[in-house]
């Protein structure tokens, strides 16, 4: 399973939440939905606002070399690879 690390990245920079809204320009209320966000925008806006590289904002509770993730993009369209099935797959539309 992959799981974002933006609260472990907050702690290791030392920034408080309150701070963090301040940078992303959002409300403190908001900052929650923030923290738990699957939007590849706001996701990338995170990783810059706290100079990170975008692969840093995950971890995967799985050992190195069976963990698969992240997007492709082909023809147009962006796909999320989250397994070995999932790239196989889109090898085959390929």
């Amino acid at each position: 399973m992959i799981k974002l690390r933006v609260s472990e990245i907050l702690v290791e920079k030392g920034i408080s939440k309150t701070r963090f809204a301040e940078m992303m320009g959002v409300a403190k209320q908001n900052v929650n939905l923030l923290l738990n966000t699957n939007n590849i925008q706001k996701l990338e806006q995170i990783a810059e606002a706290l100079g990170v590289e975008f692969s840093d904002l995950f971890v995967s509770d799985k050992p190195a070399e069976e963990a698969v993730n992240g997007f492709v993009e082909y023809r147009g369209e962006i796909y999320r690879i989250k397994s070995k099935t999932d790239l196989e797959e889109l090898l085959k539309k390929m």
